[in-house]
């Protein structure tokens, strides 16, 4: 017969070795630790119009109309226009939308995929917004007038015939019935958290100021100090621009934190019509293949969008919730502890 020490030692192996296997790419043992300090270092920022531009590559963020990409631009798109400006909405706590209207006028979010292959998020895509179902907000200036962005042909194109992604992308056909579709919520919905983003600072200790503007939380609204500026892209007049990680809120609690890289993919099977798509990459402070610069061409205020289910935001932790769930010291105290009641409970016995 097996002493009941050592049968709890092998029931703890065996548990640990199931965790590990079954938990994928994803599983992180400092997942609640690293999330938090992520939202300690994000901050918040005014609502309104900003384009995203990458430090090293130079690159923009770029909303395509065809099949509905956001990809990292190339040659002459690099650059600020209408293509590479996004409506960016406050969803309570730090947590921010990306948003870009199609030519069909609907909304579409920057949005994390989730990679079934590697059991981790690996991409943001162009979804059909669903944390942002009340007003479509897009530029009432035009940042480059008469230019409106080359597709280059040569480049890699996303290839038709895909698969959906269940209900949550419209196909363009019948634009006005998918329309109604949306406002009315007849279809299922995804996670909030993968539509919702944070702009963690470059900088931790510096404050963001913006000019003439700022945001203030408790009234989900801007906050101005005097004229708006308005937006000339010629003579560079903006409202300010910082440097920032794009944080992705979906998983942030459980799984290793992912951030926008600007490299783009056109390879994957499981996004409606395989749109392309920009890779996400592991959140490193300090690493400047991640920062990006935003600039905020024109505040705006607009109305709250959904907020974050709080669960995702500030999980409550439970003692049953640090068996195997990104609390080593805490589980390994509990485990030890477990063994010590068994092996005096073998010794009474």
């Amino acid at each position: 017969m097996i002493p009941l020490p050592l049968l709890s030692l092998i029931l703890l192996s065996f548990l640990y070795s199931v965790y590990a296997v079954a938990g994928g790419e994803g599983t992180y043992a400092n997942a609640a630790v690293e999330g938090a300090q992520i939202i300690d270092n994000s901050t918040h920022i005014p609502t309104g119009f900003y384009t995203f531009r990458h430090v090293e590559t130079n690159k923009y963020l770029q909303f395509i109309d065809f099949q509905n990409q956001i990809v990292p631009t190339q040659g002459e798109n690099s650059t600020v226009f209408n293509g590479t400006l996004f409506t960016v909405k406050w969803h309570g706590d730090k947590n921010y939308s990306i948003q870009h209207v199609n030519h069909a006028n609907l909304l579409k979010c920057l949005s994390t995929r989730w990679d079934h292959t590697r059991g981790s998020d690996d991409a943001g895509v162009a979804w059909q917004c669903e944390v942002d179902n009340k007003t479509i907000d897009k530029p009432d200036f035009d940042i480059y007038p008469n230019f409106h962005g080359v597709y280059n042909a040569s480049l890699p194109r996303p290839l038709h015939g895909g698969k959906g992604h269940g209900k949550r992308e419209d196909t363009n056909t019948s634009h006005h019935h998918q329309s109604e579709r949306r406002f009315v919520n007849t279809y299922e919905a995804i996670r909030p958290d993968k539509q919702q983003w944070l702009f963690m600072r470059a900088d931790p200790s510096a404050s963001f100021d913006w000019t003439n503007v700022a945001f203030d939380p408790t009234t989900g609204k801007n906050q101005y100090s005097g004229d708006i500026i308005q937006p000339n892209r010629k003579e560079k007049r903006n409202s300010g621009s910082h440097l920032v990680y794009l944080v992705s809120a979906a998983h942030l609690w459980n799984m290793r934190s992912r951030c926008l890289h600007p490299t783009a993919s056109y390879v994957f099977d499981f996004t409606p019509n395989n749109t392309g798509v920009t890779n996400l990459d592991f959140c490193h402070w300090g690493n400047q293949s991640l920062l990006w610069e935003m600039t905020l061409w024109k505040p705006k205020d607009f109305v709250l969008g959904e907020e974050p289910n709080p669960a995702f935001v500030h999980p409550e932790v439970s003692v049953w919730a640090v068996f195997g769930s990104g609390y080593p010291v805490e589980t390994l105290t509990l485990w030890s502890c477990l063994l010590f009641v068994s092996l005096i409970a073998w010794i009474c016995h």
